[in-house]
């Protein structure tokens, strides 16, 4: 996965607030949709660009998904800041 789509992927408020409700438990897009300001077909758009930064995955379970975060979405984001720390020592 590139770094780039981590980064697009973190970049936004809405995405990382996401990420914090999934670390409590997986959801189905209605619940994570609840409390946001954005229709449930915008957080599916969300978990879209999670998903294919390798932070989160869904499970499809009948008709519907269970988003959750992925085994190694960690690394990605431990990856990002160790390329940040390298930059940051230029400074």
């Amino acid at each position: 996965m590139s770094i780039d789509r981590t980064i697009a992927a973190l970049g936004d408020s809405t995405r990382r607030e996401l990420l914090r409700r999934l670390a409590h438990k997986p959801c189905r897009a209605g619940e994570l949709a609840h409390g946001f300001a954005i229709s449930r077909p915008a957080v599916v758009k969300h978990t879209r660009m999670l998903g294919r930064a390798g932070l989160i995955r869904a499970k499809k379970v009948g008709r519907e998904r269970i988003y959750e975060l992925a085994p190694r979405g960690r690394e990605r984001v431990e990856g990002l800041i160790k390329k940040l720390e390298e930059v940051g020592a230029f400074w």
